[in-house]
């Protein structure tokens, strides 16, 4: 034991000497103005030998096929972990003596981007960046693998390396850096060795920092960036979120808006509907494409604005494909037979055609998706683009090399153009409510106002005691209306609220308000004419054929507002309501007493 600890004091004490030495070289370099030959020496001599020793095309496809540089992350870190190893101490003593000696360590100091010796940058990062580019077989397998997932791969590890390469020399100690205890100075003093009184380097935070600064300005690493095709790479994958959005939106013209057309994970889907709310599969497509962005796996950080446009482009040829569904230029269903070979594996029963703005239902659900869309662009989309663009923890961050306001600017511009995209939901959802909701249930809740007609003829001459209750069309008046509120009520947009009710029944009533004064202009007519010729007789009850309609009609209004206030709109506020109890008003005296 005691040959063991006197051979480690031993290498100690060789190890501590020579650093001394390499320093007095490099300060000696310094003070000539010689500092790049320093580097030169230090890149050739110490980092090239390393770098040759693990940089082939062999180690970088290792663990994977060739071409797919499956290897290239720990070829990577392995290169950054033998030079810390070997050559730390060296890096760490040159980094914190060349920062004091400028006498200036601030951040916005000159000292930041150019030292007189810079072993991280110029020794260590420059032959590295230097070979990756230099061998033609490396280089492309690297910058142009022409495989988007490799690309991205390659990217990403190149990216964490470079991000943390300046952490990863200066941070981790060699054996021989470990602080001396009382009892090794003691005895060190003991035996005339005097090595453990020389300058030991100190690395803090903002000397990493400022290292890496340097890393990121360097020409080379400008040089290094250029060789990304990444207009390329997004191309490729814009063209894949395109190919899936296109066939969802075929699949929908195809089957109606119920068609599966989902072809993400099953779990992915299920996490959309149960944390947003979607209820249709074209919407957890779309929904899930635009997430599938920003996935670690895909998403390139100098890309973001192209991905941010992407993301907007999608959006917008969806709410193209709505709104030309919503005026009715696009038909759904239909028997038509695309050509070639038909996938019997796809083949489903061929539905009629039709236009689905025909259908409240259909109106109103995609209305419903389109809000809830628009909620989440705004919000959980846009934390989502923010944390991926802008990561809050402190390790993530360190691979942006953006200062904290930066990065809240980026947050910004990002929700500014997301809240200007979902400014377009509002009047499609709008138009969806207040234009076609609103027209075809007036439609149809104005098809059983034909019947007020036939109220005359029920008792004109028929000798038909008087009316006790309402006719049984009025029940069938506003069953369309209360039907759909009944299901879409959980589900109308809180901007709509309840006027697309009232612009109903206020056309409706309108409608019936009419009816019912056309028929007592008419009853009115009938009853002068009989009169004239001295026809008239009293009927059962002593009331005439014309008293009985007029009757039949008050007991008519008086269930058909019942029924409007029964969907909780007010029956003074509805023009239509109130013309139809001045019409009625007279008939109130031939009620029973």
């Amino acid at each position: 034991t005691t040959v063991y600890d006197n051979n480690k004091q031993q290498r100690k004490s060789q190890h501590d000497d020579l650093l001394l030495m390499i320093g007095h070289c490099l300060r000696g370099l310094a003070l000539l103005g010689k500092g790049a030959d320093a580097e030169s020496a230090f890149a050739r001599v110490a980092i090239m030998p390393i770098i040759r020793s693990k940089l082939s095309m062999g180690k970088l496809d290792e663990g994977g096929s060739r071409g797919e540089c499956a290897g290239l992350f720990f070829l990577l870190d392995g290169i950054a972990n033998t030079i810390s190893t070997m050559y730390g101490s060296i890096l760490r003593s040159s980094e914190s003596m060349f920062t004091n000696e400028t006498g200036n360590g601030s951040k916005s100091s000159s000292s930041c981007w150019r030292m007189e010796v810079d072993l991280v940058t110029c020794g260590v990062w420059v032959p590295v960046a230097t070979a990756l580019m230099a061998d033609p077989g490396i280089k492309m397998a690297i910058f142009s693998p022409g495989i988007a997932n490799v690309l991205q791969a390659n990217y990403s590890a190149l990216d964490t390396f470079l991000s943390e390469l300046a952490s990863s020399l200066l941070l981790l100690q060699s054996p021989q850096e470990k602080d001396v205890t009382q009892e090794e100075e003691k005895t060190s003093i003991e035996s005339g060795n005097f090595s453990h009184l020389y300058y030991r380097p100190t690395i803090q935070a903002d000397a990493i920092e400022r290292a890496q600064t340097r890393l990121y300005a360097h020409p080379t690493t400008v040089e290094f960036s250029k060789r990304w095709n990444l207009p390329i790479y997004y191309q490729l994958r814009f063209a894949e979120f395109c190919k899936r959005l296109d066939k969802a939106i075929e699949g929908v013209s195809r089957e109606g808006w119920t068609a599966d057309v989902f072809t993400g994970d099953a779990k992915d889907g299920k996490k959309i509907s149960d944390t947003f709310g979607y209820e249709l599969p074209f919407f957890f497509e779309l929904y899930d494409i635009l997430l599938s962005m920003w996935k670690p796996d895909v998403y390139l950080r100098p890309l973001t604005h192209r991905f941010l446009r992407g993301a907007m482009q999608l959006i917008g040829r969806v709410l193209a494909f709505v709104k030309d569904g919503a005026d009715g230029k696009i038909q759904f269903g239909g028997t038509e037979e695309s050509e070639g070979e038909t996938d019997l594996s796809e083949t489903s029963l061929a539905i009629p055609a039709y236009f689905w703005n025909e259908r409240v239902e259909d109106v109103a659900v995609v209305a419903w998706e389109l809000t809830i869309l628009e909620t989440c662009l705004t919000h959980d989309y846009l934390d989502y683009v923010a944390n991926t663009v802008c990561p809050n923890d402190r390790e993530s961050r360190q691979s942006t090399h953006n200062s904290s306001l930066e990065l809240e600017e980026i947050r910004s511009l990002a929700s500014e153009v997301l809240v200007e995209c979902s400014q377009e939901f509002s009047p499609l959802v709008s138009n969806s409510w207040y234009t076609l909701i609103v027209d075809r249930l007036t439609k149809q809740c104005c098809i059983p106002l034909t019947a007020v007609k036939g109220v005359a003829a029920t008792y004109r001459m028929t000798n038909r005691p008087p009316p006790t209750q309402a006719s049984p069309f009025v029940a069938s008046i506003l069953r369309p209306l209360k039907e759909f509120d009944t299901i879409f009520s959980s589900r109308t947009p809180p901007q709509i609220g309840d006027e697309w009710k009232q612009k109903i029944i206020g056309a409706v009533s309108s409608k019936y308000s009419i009816a019912v004064e056309d028929l007592i202009a008419t009853v009115k007519r009938t009853e002068e004419a009989l009169k004239s010729r001295k026809t008239r007789k009293m009927m059962a009850g002593g009331m005439s054929d014309g008293e009985k309609v007029k009757l039949q009609l008050l007991l008519d209004y008086r269930q058909y507002k019942e029924d409007v206030e029964e969907l909780g709109l007010e029956s003074d506020s509805i023009e239509g309501l109130v013309k139809l109890n001045q019409l009625t008003s007279e008939a109130e005296s031939l009620l029973p007493k």
